[in-house]
């Protein structure tokens, strides 16, 4: 028992020494330092070892390494699915399909967020059901399925409207934007990008509001409007020069 308790005060202590180099942003460092409390966690059949895990892949997603991050979920996930819970065995799952978008990899976005969303709905979490819909219809957009972006891509936005969800509205909205943009329907994919805009240009979310603005860039430049094009894209190099 004392060696037990020894070792969960060592993993705690390392964790700490990890959430401190994170707080001075040497997030690489705090991510090389926390395996030890993992591995001391593991060693011990500790079932919150599942939370380390989770910190540590939430990193490594800071420090843009997706292919890792995806790793460390899988980790969570084979830790969870033996005495977890259902929702946050969806979370991994949800966490690993954000992952892959990151990657451009859009047929396991699909897969990782469908199976997020099967586990969400049986838990009746309505939120949580519809940022997989946002992503999956995200995902479809980006393959070129156009009916499938449009149809799962409107399930989130109302889903997004009932419940005033402003990120899953712009990812939805961004979809449908894309969707129609391939059907060659301009004037609906304008509405839906000025729509994506304007509810990201309030937030510091600079990925979403960049992802925006090259949209309208490809919008204007499919159809022959180059003053349009780089009216927007001076705008965005000008943001770009900031927070990239």
């Amino acid at each position: 028992m004392g060696a037990q308790a020894s070792s969960v005060e060592v993993a705690n202590a390392i964790t700490g020494i990890s959430y401190s180099l994170k707080e001075l942003n040497r997030v690489d460092e705090a991510v090389k330092v926390i395996d030890g409390a993992i591995e001391l966690l593991r060693a011990g059949s500790y079932p919150f070892v599942v939370d380390t895990l989770r910190t540590k892949a939430c990193w490594q997603t800071e420090i843009k390494s997706f292919e890792a991050a995806i790793a460390t979920y899988l980790e969570a996930i084979q830790v969870n699915e033996i005495e977890g819970e259902r929702e946050f065995f969806a979370r991994d799952l949800f966490a690993i399909s954000v992952c892959y978008a990151k990657l451009k990899k859009w047929p396991e976005v699909i897969e990782h967020a469908f199976k997020a969303r099967e586990n969400f709905k049986a838990e009746k979490r309505v939120d949580e059901v519809s940022w997989c819909d946002s992503q999956i219809a995200l995902a479809y957009a980006e393959l070129g399925n156009i009916d499938f972006a449009l149809d799962i891509g409107q399930r989130a936005y109302d889903l997004g409207e009932l419940r005033e969800l402003h990120a899953v509205k712009c990812t939805a909205t961004l979809a449908m934007g894309k969707a129609h943009v391939l059907s060659k329907k301009f004037d609906d994919a304008t509405s839906h990008f000025f729509e994506a805009r304007q509810i990201a240009s309030g937030s510091n979310d600079w990925e979403t509001i960049i992802s925006i603005e090259k949209e309208f860039i490809n919008l204007y430049l499919v159809q022959g409007k180059t003053e349009e094009a780089a009216k927007v894209e001076k705008r965005l190099k000008s943001l770009q020069e900031i927070v990239e």
